[in-house]
């Protein structure tokens, strides 16, 4: 099997992969791998670390350039993406006072929780998941 081949059948296995799981990364490991696949078959002479050296470059530059543009323009919104945790208990950790962070805990790991309200969450209430906003879970009272 060439070497143009294996580049493709990687390169197209990858993007395949990207496809079914969404992650925006591992496309641009397809993309190094199909550009790298592309220049063989044009007679571009290559060596193997030459090989290399094109995959790892293009598939870093699509990632740091575009992957960003591309999790905004084909990705779920931060609503969308979050919105599975909304209602979901929480057991507070360290005290979360008004105004304040304190610890959480949430399927198994510590998280950042605030309030939005006036209401003080003493450690050992269970809390109920508002909103996410990045690291920092927000919750409130559980009636």
């Amino acid at each position: 099997m060439t070497a143009e081949i294996m580049w493709g059948a990687a390169g197209l296995l990858l993007i395949l992969a990207d496809v079914a799981f969404g992650t925006f990364f591992v496309v641009f490991l397809g993309a190094g791998a199909l550009l790298t696949a592309a220049m063989l078959w044009m007679g571009v002479p290559m060596n193997t670390t030459t090989q290399w050296l094109t995959f790892t470059v293009v598939s870093a530059m699509g990632v740091l350039l575009l992957r960003k543009k591309m999790i905004h323009w084909f990705g779920p919104s931060d609503e969308e993406r979050f919105e599975e945790h909304k209602g979901q208990t929480v057991v507070v950790v360290e005290d979360v006072a008004p105004g304040k962070t304190g610890k959480i805990k949430y399927r198994g790991t510590e998280w950042q929780g605030a309030t939005n309200g006036d209401d003080a969450i003493q450690a050992g209430e269970n809390a109920l998941i508002t909103h996410l906003d990045g690291i920092v879970v927000y919750i409130r009272k559980k009636q």
